[in-house]
């Protein structure tokens, strides 16, 4: 018998080997028969930016994505910030580019194509004006963040049935205390910060008024910078574009177009016949470079138009890094992205994984061929083992070269906890940072099982060895428990802080309380040194390594290969609630407000699910800063 399973266990290991061999040779073929073309840029092309593509901070890729990329992970179709910034700046010197069109609405997720990434993206189309070639733009619907970006364009033309959406800044956070109530599912928390509002969604049915505070103040600020840049662009005073906003909010074309806010008022066909002639070219075949998905079926009729050369922001992007890279150099900067919610572990798509990254990190540390490290940072926190395993890995940097960072949209709690390793610090005027704070959040679903008859019984050696039962609330001693682990990790981050700022901790506790600042305030305040973009950080960090002549810009953690992803698939390892709820939304062509409210309660489910603290303490502001 014992023979039998043998021959057995070992006959099945050999068909899991073949299948394993015949997948990976699947792959193989398909992705060289998956490759795209090389892209073609045909002379007097217009560059089409689609501003629905969100801008995520990731490795900028030298290589068009295949057909085989599509198919492994459907709707991962983010574009490099970095890329995107390269494209445009490159184009601005090809001669085979003669201007840009601006189409599509910004979507955001609160991470992804953040205000301090439209900021980015938009002083690049403003020097790309400065080079005398034109930024069209053709908006139908344009929200504040929309316009905020197509206002750099030289000239911007509204749809005849379309609106102008600009009624201001609004930030709204979902609170789902009401539906854990109604189920029976208690939460108790311990935390540290009157402002530290993450746990709020859970605790409470409103804002609390020390959260109403801060909400009120960066947004205040992040209003401003975007008054500033279309005051700016379209020559109008910021006091006359306020009262036009409190006015009128949403405004008709015509009135949009006597306040100097748009060019004219006509349809794309309109815009298409100019940008025929701006090209001086018809006939001839568009090289395909854009994926066939549900997003990009709009943009298809006019990248499919063969008389007009034209090609994408995406399929210019590999173009443009190829080039921008200097290969085989003996001195490199690295820049590391930190992207998403900072969780112990390995994590996943749209996290940072604490020993992920600082093995990353390791790697970085021995290799002398890089002179100097950026960290980029995009992240609204997360575990603070995770977050503190990352800061001390970069703070091992920091100490054989420098080490500088760069916030992104998000470098808050967790995302500003990492932080504090740099030696310069820059951040966006509406970069949204600080929240030092933190709290430990237990669950229990008592009243639910009380409501289905459910009990439980326990035996313990120790008084506070069943503390994180979810069968029963905690006691008055084992809350205390909880808050001295609390405390415990504030007075860490408070002292991280100080000593990385030469500040004393009372100054530190002063501007903590776990309050939310931008990037306007925080340089203000002290807890960043220079407002700037990863440009600025990358021009720093040469400056502090003392770098002459040419450098290689080194990008990590690199992007998986088609094999990695297809393994991962085999592993079955479950994409979180968020990312399948918001693949499921994009297959329906789901937008407006129903959609976006669906996503908001999907990120909340998925943020408590992410919580693997090992101590179950956590830095982290609210997830949904969905400023509309």
């Amino acid at each position: 018998m014992k023979q039998f399973f043998t021959a057995l266990a070992a006959n099945l290991v050999t068909i899991a080997v073949c299948v394993v061999a015949a997948v990976l040779l699947i792959i193989g073929v398909a992705a060289s028969a998956g490759s795209r073309p090389a892209t073609v840029v045909r002379q007097g092309a217009v560059m089409i930016v689609d501003l629905e593509q969100a801008l995520s901070d990731q490795p900028a890729r030298a290589e068009a994505r295949s057909v085989f990329d599509d198919a492994l992970s459907p709707g991962s179709d983010a574009l490099p910030l970095r890329s995107a910034l390269l494209a445009i700046r490159a184009a601005a010197d090809d001669d085979r580019i003669s201007g840009i069109l601006l189409r599509g609405s910004v979507t955001g997720d609160g991470v992804r194509s953040g205000y301090a990434a439209l900021r980015e993206l938009r002083q690049a189309l403003v020097a790309f004006a400065a080079s005398k070639k034109p930024v069209h733009a053709y908006l139908v619907n344009p929200d504040v963040s929309t316009y905020y970006v197509a206002s750099a364009a030289t000239q911007i033309t509204l749809d005849p049935f379309g609106s102008l959406l600009l009624p201001g800044m609004a930030s709204e956070q979902v609170f789902l205390s009401g539906l854990f109530e109604k189920y029976g599912i208690g939460v108790q928390v311990s935390r540290v910060g009157r402002f530290k509002a993450a746990v709020e969604p859970f605790t409470r049915t409103n804002m609390s008024p020390e959260n109403r505070l801060q909400v009120a103040s960066y947004l205040g600020d992040l209003w401003s910078e975007v008054k500033r840049g279309i005051a700016e662009s379209r020559k109008v005073d910021t006091l006359t574009l306020q009262g036009m906003v409190d006015a009128q909010g949403i405004m008709l074309p015509a009135d949009a177009q006597r306040a100097k806010l748009v060019d004219r008022v006509a349809y794309f066909d309109v815009v298409l016949a100019d940008l025929q002639k701006m090209t001086g070219k018809a006939g001839g075949t568009v090289a395909r470079s854009a994926k066939d998905s549900t997003r990009d079926a709009e943009l298809a009729a006019i990248i499919e138009q063969p008389s007009m050369p034209q090609i994408t922001l995406d399929a210019y992007a590999p173009i443009a890094v190829a080039k921008d890279r200097i290969i085989g150099g003996s001195q490199a900067i690295a820049v590391v992205y930190a992207e998403g919610d900072i969780v112990d572990g390995e994590g996943g798509d749209g996290q940072i994984g604490g020993a992920a990254l600082s093995r990353e990190l390791r790697k970085l540390r021995a290799n002398n061929t890089i002179k100097a490290v950026v960290l980029r940072v995009n992240s609204p926190g997360g575990s603070a083992i995770a977050s503190e395993q990352i800061q001390r890995e970069l703070t091992l940097i920091a100490k054989n070269k420098p080490l500088v960072v760069s916030m992104g949209s998000l470098a808050a709690s967790g995302g500003y906890w990492i932080s504090t390793a740099g030696s310069r610090i820059f951040a966006e005027p509406n970069t949204i940072t600080g929240s030092i704070g933190v709290f430990s959040l237990v669950p229990n679903i008592k009243g639910l099982a009380d409501k289905q008859g459910i009990t439980f019984d326990t035996v313990k050696t120790g008084r506070y060895a069943d503390l994180f039962s979810l069968a029963r609330p905690r006691t008055e001693a084992e809350l205390a428990v909880l808050q001295r682990g609390t405390d415990a990790v504030y007075a860490a981050f408070l002292q991280r802080v100080a000593s990385a700022r030469k500040l004393t901790v009372d100054s530190v506790g002063m501007i903590a309380e776990g309050r939310v600042w931008s990037g306007a305030q925080a340089l203000r305040i002290g807890l960043v040194d220079s407002i700037g973009g990863l440009d600025m950080a990358l021009k720093s960090a040469a400056l502090l390594a003392k770098l002459t002549g040419d450098y290689e810009v080194l990008e990590y953690p690199r992007v998986k290969s088609a094999t990695e992803r297809i393994t991962e698939l085999l592993e079955d390892k479950p994409a979180p609630v968020a990312a399948r709820a918001n693949a499921a939304l994009r297959e329906m062509g789901a937008r407006g407000v129903a959609a976006d409210l669906a996503r908001d309660v999907t990120r909340e489910l998925t943020m408590l699910l992410s919580y693997n603290d090992p101590r179950g303490v956590y830095a982290r502001m609210p997830y949904i800063l969905r400023v509309r």
